[in-house]
């Protein structure tokens, strides 16, 4: 479906993380044509993009572009690849680990890249993973935001990789872009791109209040404070909310917020000022 008459929406049926069931690819242009993430699971996906470029006689797809390089945002490149004849790239920092996906280009933050009458800008967001980027399309201020920010629910930040004092600086920045509308990899279209910014940052900052005050009261394992402050989320994902509390406390650590306590290993207490 478009969104817009050049950003085409295609969501994938995909083995992803639960609560969501698909990932979300997006074509952007009307004769240069850009593919970000290639949620494309199947030949139904493969074909669909096809079908849309051969339908566009003057029309080519020339990059895909990857958010990052987890497998349910690139399961489609090769076929892509060697079908349409598009060049491939990720953040350089995604490349450097990424041993079994072969790319044609990276990019770094800022770069922008000529679309039609227009550009895609690079930003690079680290916090999911260590060189993830969402992409402003400009004059249309859509922001693709991969894993960063998602269409429903949050996003899972997993230590070591995953950091989030990274996450939450990512956030704040794309607070500075003039985004009108969030093209999320997983979930709805977000028509109030700065509001669900700062949706996300309060929800992340409330969690981490409610960390610290439940150490406060004596609460000291991950296992702990989960049951405690996820009552909220079901209880079938609560693995996944272990590691963003697991981040949320290295980054507290960090910050002299938090300590581990002294001989006891995983068990965390607050330090009083």
């Amino acid at each position: 479906m478009n969104i817009f008459p050049d950003v085409y929406f295609l969501p994938v049926v995909t083995p992803t993380l639960p609560p969501h069931h698909h990932t979300n690819s997006f074509i952007v242009g009307t004769k240069t044509l850009f593919l970000i993430d290639s949620g494309l699971y199947d030949e139904e996906g493969v074909g669909e993009v096809v079908r849309y470029v051969e339908q566009r006689a003057e029309a080519s797809l020339e990059r895909l572009l990857l958010t990052h390089r987890h497998p349910d945002h690139r399961v489609g490149v090769e076929a892509l690849r060697s079908r349409l004849g598009c060049t491939v790239g990720i953040h350089r920092l995604e490349a450097e680990r990424s041993r079994d996906l072969s790319v044609d280009f990276v990019f770094e933050h800022g770069e922008r890249l000529p679309v039609d009458d227009g550009y895609i800008e690079v930003i690079h967001t680290p916090g999911h993973s260590v060189g993830h980027c969402c992409f402003l399309f400009q004059p249309r201020g859509a922001l693709f935001t991969g894993d960063h920010i998602l269409g429903a629910g949050t996003s899972i930040v997993v230590p070591p990789e995953g950091d989030m004092a990274a996450y939450i600086d990512s956030l704040g920045l794309l607070l500075s872009y003039p985004a009108s509308v969030i093209c999320p990899g997983h979930g709805p279209v977000v028509w109030a791109a700065r509001e669900k910014i700062l949706e996300y940052i309060a929800h992340r900052l409330e969690r981490e209040r409610a960390i610290l005050a439940e150490l406060e009261a004596g609460v000291d394992t991950i296992e702990e404070l989960v049951a405690r402050i996820y009552t909220d989320t079901p209880v079938d994902l609560h693995g996944m909310a272990w590691f963003s509390v697991q981040a949320h406390l290295i980054k507290l650590e960090r910050e002299g917020r938090v300590r581990v306590k002294h001989g006891r290993e995983e068990k965390y207490e607050a330090v009083r000022s």
